[in-house]
């Protein structure tokens, strides 16, 4: 929210200033022109007061009419006579008129009109009106410009009131939606039904702000996908340290034993043999911890695959350990099965599932591969794992009770498909069915 409107006090004040400023100059223009205005304006209604004294007049006895002239002069202001007797000096041309002769305001008006009397005669009447500009005028305005002048600021003020509230009233909705925004609101939005040029403004901020979000809620997973690696190789050296302690501690024993001939440890090619084969399965461990190392590689690109085609490939691989097993493998799946990860990613995985399939099937047992329902599905024939395996079979190095007659594996399989699929948040499931084991992963297919 706007703490400090400043601009709806300078609009304001602008706004005023300029409808009193106008109210102004709109008095003063009169002020300056009313004595002028007023002057025509007496000016008609004297020519019009002169008419109906003439016709009045028309036919009268010139005996009556300087009685009938006197009278009218005193009840209008105005004088009027015949003109011979201003002519004749009988009386002054301004004789029934209060006027201050030499004052530059004052103004004499005469009209002559003439009139045929009772005997025929002819004669001029002389209507005369003295004014006083400055005085007359300045009364009449004095009465009322005070009062519309109060009047005009009084509407300026309300107006400008009203007018800068209604014309900042989108700026404060801005201002209030905004204040929301600044909190991450993810439900707060602009109103857009407005088809002005502010309808455009919130158009344009909601995009921004959308992008924003989405932006924010990238690093958000971001970040948490790298504190999940950061903990997964805290884990993984953990536990790759541990695995190599113990057949380093058990390679240093024999050595020290054939070193001084201790016991059975005489039988040097013996424990070489034996010696050759605990290296050889650190190597094999090495080889494996730092090809799972690069799981992170693995995940970090997308693309559309035919599981269908990966998979023929590393089927093809394992045709001789199946065959030395004499398990049999049902690939149902069909190129429209497809799958959005990375190649690489995709080979790890289904490597490790298809080959522990094979190893830990029962001897001439069956490994089926389906699609069904959108789930990838790997069946083998064995002896269902405990709930307590289960539980623990995607630690990193965890070795299972069963492997001890059919194969010694590295415990880095699972834990390796395990950190794979979850990096790209793909649900999987490894659970018991009627004939065994069956692991299941959902393709994320649109």
């Amino acid at each position: 929210m706007i703490k400090n409107p400043k601009l709806l006090t300078k609009s304001f004040l602008r706004s005023f200033a300029i409808l009193g400023g106008v109210g102004l100059v709109i008095h003063i223009a009169i002020y300056l022109t009313f004595p002028f205005y007023y002057i025509q304006l007496e000016g008609e209604k004297f020519n019009e007061s002169a008419t109906i004294m003439v016709k009045y007049l028309e036919g009268k006895k010139i005996q009556e009419l300087p009685s009938l002239l006197e009278s009218y002069s005193k009840s209008l202001r105005r004088s009027a006579h015949l003109k011979d007797d201003v002519l004749d000096k009988r009386i002054s041309l301004v004789h029934d008129l209060e006027i201050k002769e030499g004052s530059p305001t004052s103004y004499i008006v005469t009209i002559d009109r003439q009139i045929t009397t009772a005997d025929g005669k002819k004669v001029t009447i002389q209507f005369i009106q003295g004014v006083d500009i400055y005085k007359e005028a300045t009364r009449i305005m004095f009465l009322y410009l005070p009062y519309t002048f109060l009047a005009t600021l009084v509407f300026a003020f309300l107006f400008s009131y009203f007018y800068t509230k209604r014309l900042l009233e989108p700026l404060f909705y801005i201002s209030k939606i905004t204040s929301k925004m600044q909190e991450l609101d993810h439900n707060i939005r602009f109103n857009e039904m407005r088809k002005d040029e502010v309808g455009e403004v919130g158009k344009q901020i909601n995009d921004v702000y959308e992008n924003l979000l989405r932006v924010i809620d990238e690093s958000e997973r971001r970040n948490e996908r790298i504190v999940r690696l950061q903990n997964q190789k805290v884990s993984f050296v953990r536990g790759a340290s541990h695995e190599l302690k113990t057949p380093l501690a058990s390679l240093r024993i024999i050595l020290e034993n054939m070193q001084y001939n201790i016991g059975d440890y005489k039988d040097h090619p013996k424990y070489i043999a034996r010696s050759i084969n605990t290296i050889d399965q650190m190597s094999h461990l090495l080889e494996e911890v730092l090809e799972s190392s690069k799981f992170q590689e693995w995940t970090e690109c997308r693309e559309t695959l035919t599981v269908k085609t990966v998979l023929v490939d590393i089927l093809s691989r394992y045709q001789e350990l199946a065959h030395s097993r004499g398990v049999t493998i049902e690939n149902q799946l069909t190129d429209a099965t497809r799958v959005s990860m990375s190649l690489k990613a995709l080979d790890k995985v289904l490597t490790n599932l298809i080959s522990n399939a094979i190893k830990y099937s029962d001897q001439n047992g069956c490994v089926m591969i389906s699609e069904q329902d959108g789930y990838l599905s790997i069946k083998n024939t064995c002896a269902p794992l405990s709930d307590q395996e289960l539980e623990h079979l995607f630690d990193i190095f965890y070795h299972s009770q069963i492997v001890t007659d059919k194969a010694e594996g590295s415990g880095l399989g699972l834990y390796i498909v395990n950190n794979i699929l979850e990096s790209y948040q793909m649900d999987y499931s490894f659970l018991p069915y009627e004939r065994g084991m069956e692991f299941k992963i959902d393709l994320q297919i649109d």
